[in-house]
């Protein structure tokens, strides 16, 4: 493992955080349709072994006839992150599942209701608005796209006073969203994923001159920023970024010669997968163009491999946000695959499920399934140190909607790690993985793990 994956300088963390910030407030004024960041955490092929019949199903179940407690699940369907959705909703409804199998919450049960954002700002407000307006949920899970959360968050949930936590928006500029404190989120930032690709860039995969292709949004220029930075500082070249538009596209041939103009080593894919980072793969190497390429969280997808052939990337890396290896995850893991028979495969599921969590736990803790301000005000109460200590396993959550009720202070140590919330509704401590595509098993496989501290600076290799 190379020396500096574990010795990164704070000073690029925190200076590759605030350029990401300035260079994103821009892009987060446009009406960008979508950004899927991803994180979020992809499974590791070690599929826990003990698995037991479908969780859940054995409790007492919601006896009270009062209020349900509403969370809507907005994520992408369609559009360009369309394969991230499903295991987004399968991570909350296994939440909801668990929860209301224990009795519920405050009498009622935990209801989801889903909304499609099409990987889009304008659909996703609307869905949104649907939500609220129509559905009446208390708090909204959701998007996975950094810039449809911006629009969300800016013209619906912050001005509407609706809990909304992302499990998968990682772009700086939600730090600084005008939300009114209503805005929080799952994943680490990618000020810090910035730097580790950079790191994985020079140092493990010793190329010295990229250029990168990016999805124009929040979510595409804050991590190319702090990509960008970090890597130039470590005297790498980036030879061209162009960007492309947030919409699908049936051909990315201009900004790929654009790209490749000036013979770099390699080309960074920082878009989605579907009628994005898919057409442009398909044409560099059915053209000849460039045959080495390195992946983020928005490129780590199963389904694109498999359609442009899993041997035309074989041992090729990336990186993304992933989860912290802890027990808590390992019961997660297992919770999950006894629940849909596979793990799954897109990044941020565990943070989906801490997410739908944290809300619940907030509303036993303020007393109520409707008044999402106060369950707003309870948040940090039941995710953050000091208190009682509870996990993600069937059991726990259970038990964690009995203490917050009864007003025992607790603390949440979610499936992706701790989820401590900081004054900006960012998680400050998580992880970053660095992952590889293994063809021979058509699998993407994690092959080493990070946790980053962005209030510390420290950067630690994980087992």
């Amino acid at each position: 493992m190379p020396k500096s994956l574990t010795q990164i300088s704070w000073r690029w963390l925190l200076v590759g955080a605030l350029v990401a910030l300035v260079a994103v407030a821009v892009a987060c004024g446009d009406d960008d349709d979508d950004d899927g960041d991803a994180s979020p955490t992809v499974a590791e092929t070690g599929a826990p072994t003990d698995v037991v019949a479908a969780p859940c199903e054995d409790g007492p179940g919601v006896t009270g006839l009062l209020d349900d407690l509403k969370i809507g699940v907005l994520v992408p369907f369609t559009g360009a992150l369309a394969t991230f959705g499903p295991e987004y909703e399968n991570a909350a409804r296994l939440a909801a599942k668990c929860i209301n199998d224990a009795g519920g919450v405050n009498g009622g049960a935990v209801e989801i209701v889903t909304g499609d954002t099409a990987t889009a700002a304008e659909q996703g407000v609307s869905e949104a608005t649907r939500l609220v307006d129509v559905e009446s949920v208390v708090g909204i899970v959701g998007a996975a796209s950094s810039a449809v959360t911006l629009a969300v968050a800016e013209s619906v949930t912050g001005p509407g006073q609706v809990l909304h936590i992302s499990p998968a928006s990682t772009s700086p500029a939600l730090s600084a969203a005008a939300d009114d404190d209503f805005l929080f989120r799952t994943p680490i930032s990618d000020a810090a994923q910035g730097v580790l690709l950079a790191q994985l860039i020079a140092d493990d995969l010793g190329y010295t001159s990229v250029c990168a292709m990016y999805v124009n949004n929040a979510y595409g220029q804050g991590l190319l920023d702090s990509f960008t930075l970090a890597y130039e500082d470590g005297g790498g070249t980036v030879t061209a970024s162009v960007a492309h538009d947030d919409a699908q596209s049936v051909s990315y041939a201009a900004q790929l010669q654009q790209c490749t103009a000036d013979s770099p080593e390699a080309l960074v894919a920082i878009s989605y997968p579907v009628g994005q980072a898919t057409v442009y793969l398909r044409e560099a190497l059915e053209g000849s163009v460039i045959g080495e390429f390195v992946f983020v969280d928005g490129t780590r997808d199963d389904e694109m491999f498999a359609e442009l052939g899993w041997e035309n990337f074989d041992g090729m890396q990336g990186t993304a946000p992933g989860a912290l290896t802890t027990d808590f995850g390992d019961d997660f893991d297992a919770l999950y695959e006894a629940e849909f028979g596979e793990l799954y495969q897109t990044p941020f599921v565990r943070e989906a499920y801490d997410a739908t969590v944290a809300i619940v736990l907030a509303a036993a803790a303020a007393g109520t399934n409707t008044d999402s301000v106060a369950i707003r005000d309870s948040l940090r109460d039941v995710a953050n140190p000091p208190g009682d200590v509870y996990g993600p396993g069937a059991d726990d959550v259970g038990d964690a909607v009995v203490a917050a009720a009864a007003g025992t202070d607790i603390d949440y140590q979610g499936a992706s790690g701790s989820v401590d919330f900081d004054a900006n509704g960012d998680i400050t401590f998580g992880a970053i993985e660095i992952w590889q595509v293994d063809a021979a098993n058509e699998a993407i496989v994690v092959i080493q793990r990070f946790s980053v501290d962005l209030t510390t600076g420290e950067v630690l290799e994980l087992d």
